[in-house]
């Protein structure tokens, strides 16, 4: 299989029965692990704009496309000069999926699977097709075709064969590389965070340690050009920030360009009771196909307690060239698997490992909560 995204047609003569089976083999698809994105090439003409609302009127306006879009949808609209080619709109609008799967596209070169039901009107022949371009059938009956012959009134078949040839094996441990964000400026500590002591011991060289075992590809610090460390183990490789005065993105893009696994856990260097169990955890968190694990706290994202893949680096360049900083801020790119809390609360029920120190007086206050050394 290429690269590329896979993307697979399924087709059919009208009133076959496609968008039932469809509906069938999506939740199929969902229980496998699989996100996929559905493209439908209508030729009838369609508007799925509402008279009245803004973007209605904004196009009435005169604007030649209209997008709205918020946390959890978005939406375009607008006019086209022509058909658009399949894999163009699957470049364009697929991020974050691991299938695409196309109604129609009957003349494109995607690889096709024929619905076909015993009784229906003209139905398509199978040896119309390309050579290889016809993978399977899915049928109420006897149809001689290369490739299976799928049922049609089980959806559990087809989704094992699309799994099986065309979506990307799940790794269920993910290999990674330990990150340390030790570069910030620390105002509110009045001291270099990467030189705090917690216990009586020096903290940067303590993470290091904890987090070795869990990272097949050792620990990355990432500091300030200039800024001056303290002796670390071994298994640390110091390196400076790509992109300085980026904030914690910046260090994320500098951890994720240099890392030799194809995940990071990302920390900051003022989390004392980060747990290694909590990391080992998420390493192996059955999330397949995703790009980023991010625990929710409270409601909220934890995106400094977190496991990166390769395939946010050009989400992340994306947003830093906008100037989008927020760590938060280019989610919607990528495959983000937000892990509820009463998921990672059985492993660290206190939720100790997210806590970090700002002041001294946090750092105080965690010493308390640690306890003698």
């Amino acid at each position: 299989m290429s690269g590329l995204l896979p993307v697979v047609s399924f087709v059919a003569r009208s009133g076959t029965g496609k968008t039932t089976f469809l509906e069938k083999l999506l939740p199929a698809l969902r229980e496998r692990g699989v996100r996929v994105m559905v493209i439908k090439h209508d030729v009838h003409g369609f508007e799925v704009d509402k008279p009245g609302k803004d973007t209605w009127r904004l196009r009435q306006a005169g604007a030649h496309k209209v997008l709205i879009a918020n946390a959890t949808h978005m939406a375009l609209m607008g006019a086209v000069d022509g058909d658009t080619p399949l894999r163009t709109l699957v470049g364009r609008y697929a991020d974050g999926v691991d299938l695409v799967i196309s109604e129609g596209y009957r003349k494109s070169g995607m690889p096709k699977i024929l619905v076909a039901r015993a009784g229906s009107r003209e139905p398509v022949d199978p040896n119309t097709f390309a050579p290889g371009e016809l993978v399977a059938v899915v049928s109420d009956h006897p149809v001689q075709a290369p490739g299976p012959l799928l049922p049609l009134d089980d959806p559990g078949p087809c989704a094992d064969f699309l799994v099986a040839h065309f979506v990307r094996p799940a790794q269920q441990t993910r290999d990674l590389t330990g990150v340390l964000l030790a570069g910030g400026w620390s105002r509110r500590m009045g001291q270099d965070k990467a030189s705090l002591s917690f216990r009586g011991r020096p903290l940067l060289p303590d993470l290091v340690e904890r987090l070795a075992p869990e990272c097949s590809g050792g620990v990355l610090v990432v500091k300030r050009r200039w800024q001056e460390l303290g002796p670390l183990p071994a298994s640390a490789r110091v390196v400076d920030d790509l992109l300085p005065d980026r904030a914690a993105l910046g260090g994320l893009y500098t951890a994720l360009a240099l890392a030799d696994t194809p995940f990071v856990f990302l920390a900051a260097c003022d989390m004392p009771l980060l747990d290694p169990a909590h990391v080992g955890w998420l390493r192996a968190y059955p999330a397949p196909g995703a790009d980023a694990l991010l625990p929710v706290r409270d409601g909220q994202l934890e995106p400094t307690h977190a496991v990166y893949g390769h395939r946010c680096l050009g989400a992340i360049k994306e947003a830093l060239l906008s100037g989008e900083y927020r760590m938060t801020g280019w989610f919607g790119s990528v495959r983000a698997e937000r892990i509820p809390e009463e998921r990672w609360r059985q492993v660290d029920p206190e939720g100790r490992s997210f806590r970090n120190v700002n002041t001294p007086e946090e750092l105080a206050a965690a010493e308390l909560v640690a306890g003698p050394a």
